[in-house]
């Protein structure tokens, strides 16, 4: 089987190639009476159509279900797996992710059921469904699929240096800075063994974080060196890039202005005009600012700050954008759990119902024989159908619970957004303070800019109504309960409190709201006044 899905399946677009080349597999399959190795077939012609087309297809999707076809039976559960599993990420390597998610949430399902011993080329299938959910911000299940694809990779390959280096990369995106940093050096070590040239200038790479925030700056420059050396030797230009973005700012910190800008005329030579160069971008926009600040070129520095500020817009639309798909993809993925959990309590209900009627049977034909018993017998009964109604319930209030759950994480996604664009805004308007003799005409620039990232998160009266739908279900009766106590509160003070409920900032809720600082503390000042109001007569 392994041996068949490593066959050669890029013939371009020449599909009669692609027919020429994998046909005799489909003949030796029908030969040997193989369902697997006809399965194997269609996976191949999948693949190879997909190359061939360039994009999505209606060839691809019918060979995908022709190999779900050849197992239909379900004796073959690992194979079915497989096929959800290329099946979605063929429509995610394509970016059509709403369509790749619900195969690999189905290939989910059978992780726990499939041994992953008898699944053909283990860490290349772990590998994509680790690569999707680490794409939807679920680092924690991506790195599960990674553990379980380590032990099949060989001592010193490239595959496992890779999969160890992810594991690194998603604890450091989790925070998880210790365990972090000990699968980059496990993934180094391996490495060198290895003797991989590129993974060791990768790694290093990252390693130079670590040395970085300690302080160890002369250590975090010769890893970073290490990196560009092995990169650029090597051919790697993406690592290259951010690797002298990286040895740019430790100049910038030292001071060594030259030194910086060859790194920064480096790393530009490697950028792309395409999406995911922008926060790249961005970086060496701030990094050119910092060095004209330090080497005392206002007009310079008002440039790229102003080439900053315009990157810095496109990448929070881009960033927010991508951050409530990722939300949204987390709550479909809990919500599709939820309902194979609701569908497995189903079948147990089911089996609990047939099992149920046959204990009645049993039962009545107990009593026929043994009267005696039938008290006892109907209090058995009895206490059985308790038992389902109390599960039932108990089912139910599950339901609500993780629903709750996930809308109080959505609001306290909200609030931590909140709170980190009005740290970004802050930041931005310090710099721009700091400016010296900033020409008008830029300065009108840059306060437009700041002007429209703020109106990126003003909550109009369509936010408001969305915002307090979730509000009310994470803390349910507390609007209703401060109207019913103040009826003179109005839809503004509302807001207000619903606001420093969240323990927001006065100047979050005033760029929330749209107004200054001043306006939010007399608010406030008004609403103590009708609270107070109200309390002096009762």
């Amino acid at each position: 089987m392994e041996e068949a899905l490593r066959s050669k399946v890029n013939f371009g677009k020449d599909t009669l190639a692609i027919h020429k080349n994998l046909d005799p597999l489909l003949d030796f399959a029908n030969e040997k009476k193989s369902a697997k190795l006809k399965w194997a077939y269609y996976m191949l012609m999948a693949d190879a159509f997909s190359i061939a087309f360039d994009n999505v297809n209606d060839r691809t999707d019918r060979y995908f279900q022709l190999a779900l076809n050849t197992i239909a039976d379900g004796k073959e559960e690992g194979l079915e797996m497989l096929t959800n599993i290329r099946w979605g990420y063929y429509y995610f390597t394509y970016r059509n992710v709403a369509r790749a998610f619900p195969y690999f949430l189905r290939a989910n399902e059978f992780q726990e059921r499939v041994l992953s011993a008898t699944i053909p080329l283990v860490p290349l299938h772990y590998g994509y469904m680790a690569n999707f959910y680490s794409y939807i911000g679920d680092h924690k299940k991506a790195i599960i699929y990674l553990k379980l694809g380590i032990p099949y990779t060989e001592e010193m390959s490239r595959k496992r240096i890779d999969m160890f280096n992810a594991i690194g990369v998603y604890l450091r995106r989790d925070f998880q800075m210790s365990e972090s940093e000990d699968y980059f050096k496990h993934a180094l070590k391996v490495a060198e063994n290895a003797k991989d040239s590129v993974w060791i200038g990768i790694i290093s790479g990252n390693l130079a974080d670590f040395e970085r925030t300690r302080g160890n700056l002369d250590k975090c420059l010769e890893l970073i060196q290490r990196n560009i050396e092995y990169s650029e030797k090597f051919h790697e230009p993406l690592d290259a890039m951010r690797a002298n973005i990286a040895l740019a700012d430790i100049y910038i910190q030292r001071g060594q202005w030259k030194n910086a800008k060859e790194a920064l005329y480096k790393a530009e030579g490697y950028v792309e005009d395409k999406p995911y160069f922008l926060q790249y971008k961005k970086e060496i926009a701030k990094a050119f600012a910092d060095i004209a600040h330090g080497e005392g070129n206002n007009p310079k520095e008002l440039i790229h700050l102003q080439q900053y500020l315009a990157l810095n817009d496109s990448l929070t639309k881009q960033s927010n954008h991508d951050m409530m798909q990722k939300i949204y993809w987390q709550w479909e993925s809990e919500r599709y759990n939820q309902a194979v959990a609701t569908a497995e309590m189903k079948k147990a209900q089911t089996q609990q119902k047939y099992q149920l009627v046959g204990i009645l049977l049993l039962l009545v034909f107990v009593i026929i024989l043994l009267l005696i018993n039938r008290s006892r017998n109907k209090e058995r009964i009895r206490s059985a159908l308790l038992e389902k109604e109390q599960l039932r319930l108990a089912f139910e209030k599950s339901q609500v619970d993780q629903e709750l759950m996930v809308l109080r994480d959505s609001l306290q996604e909200f609030t931590n957004t909140i709170k980190q664009n009005d740290a970004t805004i802050q930041q931005l308007r310090m710099e721009v303070k700091h400016g010296d003799d900033l020409d008008p005409a830029y300065q009108d620039k840059i306060n437009d800019s700041l002007s429209d990232m703020l109106e990126t998160h003003i909550m109009t009266d369509e936010r408001w109504m969305k915002f307090r739908k979730v509000f009310d279900r994470v803390y349910p009766g507390f609007l209703i309960g401060q109207k019913a106590i103040y009826p003179k509160l109005s839809e503004n003070d509302l807001r207000l409190l619903a606001l420093m409920k969240l323990d927001l900032s006065n100047r979050s809720m005033g760029d929330l709201l749209g107004v200054s600082i001043e306006a939010i503390k007399k608010a406030k000042q008004r609403l103590k006044k009708k609270q107070e109001a109200i309390e002096s007569h009762v």
